[in-house]
């Protein structure tokens, strides 16, 4: 199952003032860290996949990159030097976690993040500068592919 139709796009944007980069990145990121706990091979992870559903895990990325929103402001305003994710990001969606449950997924995450980060890097959208500005990738995966 392609991660796309497990996060649809949708779920990052209301209405058509809200499909900005800011949007698009956290979008993005929710399908890398889906991506990364699907092929972790760690055993924590492995037993904490095993407990939910694809669909479970998917809501739970969506999640995980709509909190990281003000992670990703501090950075860009100068709050924080460092884009940071927090342990709470997990536990509070997941309150039955053990600490290692959630270290593992945070891992991930981080690990997720940089890895989106180096795609960024050379992507021609630029999402992390002018972050509202509208970002025309929503409009292109409803036509059928946003890498078209």
């Amino acid at each position: 199952m392609k991660v796309d139709s497990l996060i649809p796009a949708s779920w990052f944007y209301i209405d058509e003032r809200e499909k900005v980069k800011i949007n698009w990145l956290l979008y993005e990121f929710a399908c890398k860290f889906y991506e990364y706990i699907e092929e972790s091979q760690d055993k924590a992870v492995a037993r904490w996949k095993a407990r939910r559903s694809d669909e479970q895990v998917a809501e739970f990325c969506a999640y995980y990159s709509k909190r990281m929103r003000q992670s990703i402001l501090n950075l860009l305003d100068g709050t924080t030097g460092m884009t940071e994710v927090y342990e709470e990001y997990v536990s509070d969606y997941y309150h039955v976690n053990t600490h290692r449950d959630n270290a593992a997924i945070q891992e991930i995450g981080r690990i997720a993040w940089d890895d989106l980060m180096g795609i960024c890097a050379v992507c021609s959208c630029r999402c992390l500068h002018n972050i509202y500005e509208r970002c025309e990738f929503f409009d292109r995966m409803e036509r059928g592919g946003y890498l078209s």
